[in-house]
């Protein structure tokens, strides 16, 4: 088994070498990906590298898991995912200033820097929006705040008689977002109605990768370098992170996954990392919140 694992990783990488080498085109439209992340957080050269690394892992990881499950085109468009982030990845090394030529350097002194960790993790929670948004079609941008000004107004507004369940899911999501976990354990009906939107398992899978990998990430590497006053925030930040990687495997409506990232964990992340936000940006706290009050 051990030898098998090894031949399918030798050839992930030659196959993932070949891409590279024959510069072959990606389409575009398969992530729809953005230079500018972190909800607009004023981001640094290293973050971006880190963030890059850590969504190679994630589709790499993949790729190994759709192959010894014989998902033979899930594991091509991981691999062309991933292809493409290493394309982003040599070209944005050669953008800093100075060039990065050691990525591993630049990957270890990361790992050291709760800032630039603050900073990945903020990243890759809004990767994880894209793609869950892209999964299901949702039709408009999750990563932008302002959109959750429609949120209170579609979770109130009267439901169709025969459209019972749907209302009932609503309900249940809201609640994984307010504390109550217990929730998720019957998430029946909210499973069926994500299920039947799913168009892209591909992108969902990549979700769901991202909300395991970098809760992990914050408890083992970022976490410990927060200062000891916040122990507070950080639980309220990890339990975020819990919460958001629970809400993506069941599937839960993207109001739900939105209301955790915008209202808990990007505010946590900017309190306890202090870090910046870009000029003209809405927050959390200047948001006029009576104006969601439909």
């Amino acid at each position: 088994m051990v030898m098998l694992v090894n031949m399918i990783v030798v050839a992930i990488l030659g196959f993932l070498l070949v891409l590279s080498l024959t510069s072959i085109m990606i389409n575009e439209d398969i992530r729809q990906r953005q230079n500018v992340y972190a909800h607009d957080f004023s981001t640094t050269d290293e973050s971006l590298l880190v963030t890059l690394v850590e969504q190679i892992k994630a589709e790499t990881q993949l790729v190994i898991t759709s192959f010894l499950s014989n998902e033979n085109f899930s594991a091509h468009e991981h691999a062309r995912n991933a292809a493409e982030l290493m394309k982003d990845l040599e070209s944005n090394m050669t953008q800093t200033d100075p060039p990065s030529s050691d990525i591993a350097q630049v990957y270890d002194q990361g790992q050291k820097n709760s800032t630039t960790l603050a900073l990945v993790v903020a990243n890759i929670v809004d990767d994880i929006l894209r793609n869950y948004g892209s999964a299901f079609a949702v039709g408009y941008d999750m990563t932008n705040m302002s959109n959750m000004m429609n949120m209170d107004k579609m979770m109130t507004m009267p439901k169709m008689a025969d459209n019972s369940s749907h209302s009932m899911s609503m309900m249940r999501t809201t609640n994984v977002t307010n504390g109550d976990s217990n929730m998720l354990e019957g998430h029946s009906n909210t499973s069926m109605i994500m299920e039947n939107d799913l168009v892209n398992m591909d992108d969902y899978e990549t979700a769901k990768v991202l909300s395991s990998n970098i809760k992990d990430q914050f408890s083992t590497q970022l976490r410990p370098r927060s200062l000891v006053n916040e122990t507070t925030n950080r639980d309220t930040l990890e339990n975020g992170l819990e919460r958001l990687e629970e809400a993506v495997d069941v599937k839960a409506l993207p109001e739900a996954i939105m209301d955790i990232v915008h209202v808990q964990i990007h505010p946590m992340l900017q309190k306890v990392y202090d870090l910046q936000v870009q000029g003209n940006t809405m927050t959390m706290s200047s948001m006029d919140m009576s104006s969601m009050d439909m």
